[in-house]
């Protein structure tokens, strides 16, 4: 298990499950964690922490979804990694989260050494 030194990463999740299982793989891992449960609450949560080294985004969000989310962001900081997680894995998806900005891709359900490759990839 790679073990970071307390970065802060937001997870952009709106599934409570699928947030408790990141958490608890993120948690041992020494990232500190904030979680939006919208896309909405994910902007205003990036704008209110400066500290934010990496952004976990779920594409498929209610109301405003992780692709419009990833558009905001870049206008704000074009820096930030961000890696797109979704359960479409067709190629037109993940064009459009990289076209958006994201960084990185991963399908859900979550290969987490994969996530965690890119993680320490993004972190270190």
């Amino acid at each position: 298990m790679i073990v970071f030194s307390g970065q802060k990463i937001l997870v952009v999740e709106d599934n409570f499950m699928s947030f408790k299982l990141l958490e608890a793989h993120f948690m041992r891992s020494n990232l500190e964690i904030v979680h939006a449960s919208d896309g909405l609450m994910a902007l205003e949560l990036f704008k209110s922490n400066p500290d934010i080294a990496m952004i976990l985004m779920d594409i498929q969000l209610p109301g405003m979804n992780g692709i419009e989310v990833t558009r905001a962001i870049r206008e704000i900081n074009m820096e930030v990694p961000i890696i797109a997680a979704t359960a479409n894995v067709f190629d037109d998806d993940k064009k459009a989260c990289m076209d958006a900005g994201c960084t990185d891709f991963v399908t859900k359900p979550i290969n987490f050494p994969l996530l965690f490759e890119l993680l320490d990839k993004r972190l270190s």
